[in-house]
């Protein structure tokens, strides 16, 4: 008989507080792979997960200055191939193109935020293990949930349900995979 996998513990937690003193005490027993989910941003949360992704930042950045060259270099192109003489200035006079370069360069980065974010979140994702407890709708309403993923190298399934009860979980679930 074939032992059934499971993506991780799911506990429900009764507010904020306790949330974040479960995911520092999970942090503080070594656990790594948590995710935490409420209905609105806790202060401290994402110091307790330990999250140190800067990568969005960093696309977002890239792409500002790419789409910024980008629309220079078109602006630049465009009067060298078709000079306009206006008063006597210069056939390429970079006043004329900064507002148009630093409004591109703002579309390029909120783009380029956007759709880094999506790519890294795993967005579009229609199915979910956690879809799979009908409590974890409370998620984007009033709950407060701890995922303790089974990807984990320390997850021990009573070993991590005992510390979970321990921190206060209102109720514990083995999820599926």
């Amino acid at each position: 008989m074939s032992e059934i996998r499971i993506h991780g513990l799911l506990a429900r937690f009764a507010d904020t507080e306790t949330l974040l003193l479960a995911t520092r005490a999970l942090r503080g027993a070594g656990y790594t792979h948590l995710d935490a989910y409420s209905p609105h941003p806790v202060q401290g949360l994402s110091e307790a997960l330990a999250i140190e992704d800067h990568r969005v930042p960093v696309i977002a950045l890239i792409c500002a200055v790419l789409a910024g060259a980008a629309t220079l270099a078109l602006q630049v192109y465009a009067s060298l191939d078709y000079p306009f003489n206006v008063g006597g200035k210069p056939v390429v006079s970079w006043p004329a193109y900064v507002i148009v370069t630093f409004a591109m360069s703002m579309v390029g980065a909120t783009l380029g935020a956007l759709f880094s974010m999506l790519l890294l979140n795993g967005f579009p994702k229609p199915y979910h293990p956690l879809f799979n407890i009908a409590e974890f709708s409370d998620a984007s309403r009033d709950g407060f949930f701890l995922c303790l993923q089974s990807s984990d190298p320390r997850f021990d399934a009573r070993r991590g349900r005992a510390l979970l009860e321990h921190q206060g979980a209102l109720r514990v679930w083995e999820v599926p995979q």
